[in-house]
């Protein structure tokens, strides 16, 4: 039965598709072959039509060139009086119809010792030749383009089209020559003889060229700006460039750079008043370095092709139809298991890999249909293995380090590039002396609030997370993806991620835990950035000089600040606000001081502000309080000295006076004494920042507060309110 039939059978039985391929596949090839055809011989009659439209302009812009080139060679041998001056000139008009006018410049008194200004010049009007001579304060012709030019260039030259106001007063181009005096074998420049040429003749020559129904010549001069054109708004008002830049297209503008470079060629175009396409054929003028172009509309250029076309598909519609009459039970018994895959088709491509379809039907459907439904299985399963990779890495990294490695043909492979970057460093204050005292699963709950906020906070900001090292972070912006804006980015996020430290306080506070403080630095310079370790074990991240030095500057911050540095600040000045004075610091390893930036806010279109805090100064304590001083320095503690004094203190500073060495913004660690000098259980970390000298051996220093133990928070504040 046809039912249990092969498809191979049914198909061979039948063969509509392949009449229609070798219908499709003849039409196709004749529209082809005609369109080239006509192609091969409308560029072969564009170039002879451009050419010698170009031929018969050249030949009378080489006549019009004739006569200042003949005038000058005899106007430097020979001097000549006013009136044979312009004999001559009209006598070369009389025999020369093309062209408009002609002059004879001459130097400021090179003429005559009583004549600064003297260049007689005869024009046609109305069918007459009239003469004038050029030259007063309002026309200083030495100062025009046709005298400057070939008198700075030592040469003849043509003109760009112009408006000669007070001399032809009409749109002209003018050739120019350069004549001379010949005084003890030297030669002394003496004026131009000119030629000038109206472009109401070239316009009347060009507009005779007629192409189809809508097509048309047109010239344009050396700086590309249309000398003549049927559309009267363009003329000598805008440029091919003009153009190319309104419709902001860039092949127009490589087009005309060829035009006016001298090259010839038939490309498509599409016209520069009705944007329809069309083709255009180009070549120069040589005299001139003018060029002429031919516009040919494609619409008409390929009429005959289409309409041949258009009745060789009627006739193949027709048998097409018959044949498809013949074969419309057979088509519809093998496409409706193929329509039920289509659908079924259309669900996968929208990610339903759920879908299944009949496995029954002809031989060939059926196992179709089996390895259609295996597909969906196994898309299913490749998936989710997909999505829990993509969603495990992302865990660890930031999505585009994922999308790198793992869309990327390279991006496994170890090694990095330079690049530069912005780099942010944060750490909190005392966070250590915060958790001593706290369960594992409360610093965790404590840390993840505050990290959580953070990496929220870079990640909206397109950065990369490098590492978490308890509650510090490190993170960079402008790689893998490259970021123009990436130091800007950077102060932003900084900013961001400060101000969040207001909500995260928030939260603590109600939940009983203690307030946090974070101090941030910004970098920006060149690092290695790539996968660094080993085949074994590997991670996304950079390397180099600025990691450190970004590293030290963070060190330098205290609890709500933001410092960047000067590369830094170099490239987001003009949008920052700075709180007071830059800070000047030693670091190891850098010679001499250097500037870091504290930064309270950016504008453009971030606009973020630090809120200002309203700190009290420190008060004088009416009896000192004793202390042990310690300094901190790489997790180590070292005493500074047996015996340390407070005599002003705040919430958030003190003034300590002690024997001993301290450096500024170096860390230290103070236990409280008590009557008996015996420390008071809590600690005060804190930051020094100012150091002065006093009396001996003793100095005195302001201490910023990083971190204060709970019972230590209520003896000071205790101490404050005594005061």
């Amino acid at each position: 039965m046809l039912k249990n039939r092969t498809l191979a059978v049914k198909l061979s039985t039948f063969i509509l598709a392949s009449t229609a391929i070798i219908f499709v596949a003849a039409l196709g090839y004749n529209y082809y072959s005609s369109k080239q055809t006509i192609m091969s011989e409308v560029s072969e009659n564009a170039k002879n039509l451009t050419r010698a439209t170009a031929y018969e302009i050249e030949v009378i812009l080489h006549g019009a060139e004739k006569i200042p080139l003949n005038l000058a060679g005899i106007i430097g041998e020979y001097p000549y009086k006013r009136q044979d001056l312009f004999r001559l000139i009209k006598i070369a008009l009389t025999a020369n119809p093309e062209i408009f006018g002609a002059a004879i410049a001459f130097e400021p008194y090179a003429f005559s010792l009583k004549s600064y200004y003297f260049s007689p010049y005869c024009y046609r009007e109305n069918g007459h030749i009239k003469e004038t001579v050029l030259g007063s304060d309002s026309y200083q012709y030495f100062f025009w383009d046709w005298y400057q030019i070939p008198k700075e260039l030592n040469r003849p030259e043509w003109t760009e089209p112009y408006y000669d106001e007070g001399g032809g007063d009409i749109i002209m181009a003018t050739f120019s020559v350069p004549f001379y005096e010949q005084t003890d074998g030297e030669k002394i420049f003496r004026g131009v003889v000119t030629a000038d040429i109206s472009l109401i003749w070239l316009k009347e020559l060009v507009s005779a060229v007629k192409i189809y129904q809508t097509g048309y010549a047109f010239l344009i001069s050396q700086n590309g700006v249309f000398v003549t054109h049927p559309e009267k708004k363009l003329i000598m008002k805008e440029s091919v460039f003009s153009v190319a830049e309104a419709r902001n297209d860039l092949y127009i503008r490589q087009i005309g750079r060829k035009m006016i470079q001298g090259e010839e060629g038939f490309v498509p175009l599409p016209d520069f008043v009705s944007g329809k396409k069309s083709w255009l054929y180009y070549a120069p003028l040589p005299s001139t370095g003018w060029a002429i172009g031919v516009i040919f509309p494609e619409e008409e250029l390929f009429a005959p092709v289409h309409n041949l076309s258009k009745k060789l598909v009627l006739i193949g519609f027709i048998g097409l139809a018959f044949i498809g009459v013949v074969t419309i039970y057979i088509s519809r018994t093998i496409t409706k298991p193929v329509g039920i895959l289509a659908k079924t088709t259309s669900a996968i491509a929208q990610g339903n890999f759920s879908v299944t379809v009949p496995e029954t039907g002809p031989k060939e459907i059926a196992h179709l249909g089996q390895s259609f439904n295996l597909l969906g299985k196994q898309l299913t399963e490749y998936v989710e293995k997909r999505d829990f990779i993509r969603d495990t890495f992302g865990r660890y990294l930031t999505q585009e380090v994922v999308k790198k490695l793992l869309e990327s043909q390279d991006g496994l492979e170890l090694g990095g590039e330079t690049r530069d970057v912005s780099i942010i460093m944060s750490d909190l204050r005392g966070f250590t002396a915060l958790s001593a005292d706290m369960e594992p699963g409360q610093v965790i709950a404590f840390l993840n609030r505050y990290l959580g906020k953070m990496i929220e906070i870079l990640l909206d900001h397109r950065a990369v997370i490098d590492e978490i090292i308890g509650d510090g972070i490190l993170a960079f912006f402008g790689a893998p993806e490259p970021l123009d804006d990436h130091p800007v980015r950077a102060v932003a996020c900084a900013l961001n991620m400060q101000a969040a430290m207001e909500e995260i306080n928030a939260l603590n506070e109600a939940d009983g835990m203690p307030h946090l403080e974070m101090g941030i630095a910004v970098n920006t310079g060149n690092v290695v950035v790539g996968n660094i370790g080993s085949e074994k074990r590997t991670k996304y991240g950079l390397v180099g000089s600025q990691v450190n030095f970004t590293g030290r500057m963070e060190s330098f911050s205290v609890g709500g600040q933001v410092l960047i540095s000067s590369s830094t600040f170099n490239r987001v000045d003009d949008l920052i606000e700075v709180a007071g004075d830059p800070v000047k610091v030693e670091m190891k390893g850098i010679p001499g001081k250097v500037t870091l930036y504290d930064v309270q806010g950016i504008g453009g279109p971030y606009r973020i502000r630090l809120k200002k805090k309203l700190e009290a100064p420190p008060i004088r304590l009416p009896e000192r309080i004793n202390v042990h001083l310690y300094r901190l320095h790489e997790k180590i503690v070292t005493k500074i000295a047996e015996t340390a004094w407070i005599t002003h203190l705040s919430g958030v500073e003190a003034i300590i006076g002690y024997e001993g060495e301290l450096g500024e913004w170096e860390n230290v660690l103070m236990h409280l004494l008590d009557q008996n000098m015996t420390e008071i259980p809590g600690k005060i970390y804190g930051k020094v920042i100012s150091v002065k000298p006093a009396s001996g051996n003793f100095h005195k220093s302001n201490i910023r507060f990083t971190s204060v133990s709970p019972e230590i928070i209520r003896i000071i504040q205790k101490e404050i309110d005594s005061s």
